[in-house]
């Protein structure tokens, strides 16, 4: 599980919530093929962080 209390890139994000979803792909790249990186909790839909399982695909 992969947790952010305070969000690095919440100001831009409110104007651009594109920006999530490359977030959510930069951690897939960095992390790697062999596992999946799924979004659980997000701050700008209402929760106090944003969280991410990562899942291994084997």
């Amino acid at each position: 599980m992969l947790i952010e209390n305070h969000c690095p890139i919440y100001a831009a994000a409110t104007a651009c919530i594109g920006l999530c979803k490359q977030e959510l792909m930069i951690f897939q790249c960095v992390l790697g093929e062999y596992v999946k990186v799924e979004g659980e909790e997000h701050i700008l839909a209402g929760a106090r962080r944003c969280v991410y399982w990562v899942v291994s695909k084997e």
